[in-house]
């Protein structure tokens, strides 16, 4: 019985992330390239039901597209930062509107990135990693 605790005290823990995102094809090639890197990944097409799932479940980052059909991502990070349970939690917003003024405006609502569409998945990746790995350490 030892030997199975310490093994499972051995495996790695999967981070987890949250896509909202309300395009379907958005969302599966965001969530190929985390999984392919390690992540366990839930996905919701909506602001509503992606913060009723974080509230319920513990994710180590969130992205969320600004413009979704029930509420825009400004509105989610606002509403998810004034929690102190996300406090610690990377959010990151994508958008193809990418003018200076959403930027600024995602950061001023505590948004730890902001990532343009169409995205390099190469960037994406990484941007992501590079938000996440002091979570792990």
């Amino acid at each position: 019985m030892a030997s199975k605790k310490g093994k499972m005290a051995d495996a790695p823990v999967k981070l987890k992330i949250l896509i909202i995102e309300d395009k379907p094809e958005v969302a599966a090639s965001m969530e190929m390239l985390l999984r392919r890197v390690g992540f366990e990944v839930a996905i919701t097409k909506s602001g509503a039901e992606g913060i009723q799932l974080a509230q319920r479940e513990k994710f180590d980052l969130i992205t969320t597209d600004i413009d979704l059909p029930d509420m825009n991502g400004f509105e989610i990070c606002a509403q998810l930062k004034k929690d102190f349970r996300f406090l610690r939690t990377p959010i990151v917003l994508i958008s193809g509107r990418s003018s200076g003024e959403n930027r600024r405006h995602a950061f001023e609502l505590g948004a730890a990135d902001f990532i343009s569409k169409p995205f390099d998945s190469y960037i994406f990746v990484s941007r992501i990693l590079t938000l996440i790995r002091p979570a792990k350490d």
